[in-house]
């Protein structure tokens, strides 16, 4: 299944761990991976692509450094951001969505890189963040959202992190990678779940808009 790699690649020294999420930004992670002089590790996913267009020449990514996909609205919300990695940003934009029809103030963002991490746009939305999401094609125990978890720590930010991924076990077979993620929670709606259960807890579900 491929979901065990980045917990044995992620400790290797000088590694440089990439994770595209559509067919385009896979073709600038090749050409980027090309014209370094260090390793290069780079995760796609089984199944189809997304279908996007990809551009005529692909473009050299600057390393260690993602991409916000979404930005936070400028209100009183409770703020959520969700680091979607690879092919699960479009579940971080899906959840996103659907938590800000919730009343919740979202943002999505693309990390790229497992490692190195963005440490300035980890840094940022770590700090204002209410809640931070990490959703990955991958084990929960060493993976992304680890890593995110480890870098914050720290740098003594104490946000709240709920992460998404595989669990601790081999997982068996199915049809379709969808059936397996359904089955183990993988899935917007165990993102809303995860948030309505923390900010229950806090007494703070906002109002829902419309």
């Amino acid at each position: 299944h491929g979901l065990f790699d980045i917990s044995f690649l992620r400790p290797l020294p000088n590694m440089i761990l990439m994770t595209p999420r559509n067919e385009d930004e896979f073709q600038d992670m090749i050409y980027t991976a090309t014209r370094q002089n260090l390793p290069v590790a780079i995760r796609y996913p089984r199944g189809c692509a997304e279908g996007v267009d990809i551009k005529e020449t692909p473009v050299l990514l600057e390393i260690g450094k993602g991409e916000v996909i979404q930005e936070w609205e400028k209100n009183n919300a409770p703020k959520i951001v969700l680091f979607g990695l690879g092919n699960m940003n479009s579940m971080a934009v899906q959840a996103a969505e659907e938590l800000s029809l919730r009343g919740y103030n979202t943002a999505v963002i693309d990390p790229r890189f497992i490692k190195p991490l963005d440490e300035e746009l980890t840094l940022f939305y770590g700090r204002e963040a209410d809640l931070v999401i990490t959703i990955e094609d991958h084990v929960i125990k060493g993976g992304y959202g680890a890593a995110v978890l480890e870098f914050l720590n720290d740098h003594d930010i104490h946000t709240p992190i709920v992460r998404i991924g595989w669990p601790d076990k081999f997982v068996e077979h199915a049809s379709t990678p969808d059936e397996l993620r359904s089955k183990y929670g993988l899935s917007v709606e165990t993102i809303f779940e995860k948030v309505t259960l923390h900010f229950q807890k806090l007494n703070k579900i906002p109002e829902r808009q419309f």
